[in-house]
C-alpha cells in the first residue's frame, strides 16, 4: 500500500460511521435523553418528558444518573412565574465521549503530512474526492422525482455518515439541520471541508442554497436553508 492509498484509507475510516445509539450508554431511556439534549440546546425535565412521552419525575431520575457520570449539567433559568427551573445541557465530556470522533488524530496527522508535502490544495482535492466517491457509492442508480425526495435522500446519507440530521419543511423551504459533525476535528483545521459539503449539496440539488449555522464556527449545529422556488416538482 503506497502513501496515497494510506491517506485515502484513513479518511474513509474517519468518515465511516453510522450513529444509531450513543456509544457507552446502554440502549434505553438515558440514551434517548442524551440524543434529545444533543438536538436541543437546553431543556427542562418537563420538556424532555414531553418529547419522550415520560413523566418529568422519571426523566429527573435518569438525569441524576447522567449528571453523576458527568454527562449533563444544568443552569437555573427564571420563568415568568414560580420558582426558577433547571435547564439541562450536555457537557463537553458527553459530546467528546458519547458521540463518534472516528480516529481524528490519525487522520489529521496524515492530512498535515499531505499539506506539508504537496500544499493545502492537495488536501482540498483529497477531501473532495473522498466525499464525491462516498456519495457516488451511496446515490448510484437512484433517481428522485421531487425536491422533497432529494432532500430526504441527503438526510439519509448524512445520517449514515453520523451527522444526526433532521429536516423541517416550511411553506417555501426545507430547513436541513445537522446536530452533530463526525468530522469536526478535521473541519476545524481544514475549513475547506465545510465548503466541500456546501458545494456537494448544491451540486446534487442543482441550485444555490444558504448555510445559516456552522458548527466549526462555534454554532451548536450546521443548518442549511433549501428554497423551494428553484425547482418545480
Amino acid at each position: 500500500m503506497n502513501f496515497w492509498q494510506m491517506i485515502s484509507l484513513s479518511v474513509i475510516i474517519f468518515c465511516t460511521n453510522e450513529v444509531s445509539e450513543v456509544a457507552t450508554i446502554p440502549k434505553g431511556t438515558r440514551n434517548k435523553i442524551v440524543r434529545v439534549l444533543k438536538r436541543n440546546q437546553g431543556l427542562s425535565s418537563t420538556e424532555i418528558g414531553e418529547q419522550l412521552g415520560l413523566h418529568k419525575v422519571t426523566v429527573r431520575q435518569h438525569l441524576d444518573v447522567l449528571e453523576d457520570n458527568g454527562y449533563v449539567d444544568y443552569t437555573k433559568e427564571k420563568g415568568d412565574r414560580g420558582r426558577p427551573r433547571n435547564v439541562y445541557h450536555l457537557t463537553a465530556k458527553a459530546v467528546n465521549q458519547l458521540f463518534p470522533r472516528n480516529y481524528p488524530g490519525f487522520a489529521i496527522s496524515l492530512l498535515d503530512a499531505v499539506a506539508a508535502t504537496d500544499g493545502e490544495k492537495k488536501v482540498y482535492s483529497l477531501l473532495r474526492q473522498q466525499m464525491e466517491q462516498r456519495a457516488a457509492d451511496y446515490f448510484q442508480g437512484r433517481t428522485y422525482a421531487s425536491l422533497a425526495e432529494k432532500v430526504g435522500a441527503l438526510a439519509d446519507f448524512f445520517n449514515h455518515e453520523g451527522h444526526m440530521v433532521e429536516v423541517e419543511e416550511t411553506q417555501d423551504a426545507f430547513m436541513f439541520r445537522e446536530h452533530h459533525c463526525a468530522l469536526i476535528d478535521i473541519a476545524e483545521k481544514y475549513k475547506q471541508l465545510c465548503q466541500i459539503e456546501l458545494s456537494f449539496f448544491q451540486n446534487l440539488l442543482g441550485f444555490p442554497i444558504r448555510r445559516e449555522c456552522h458548527i466549526a464556527s462555534g454554532d451548536s449545529l450546521c443548518s442549511y436553508h433549501i428554497p423551494k422556488m428553484n425547482i418545480i416538482d
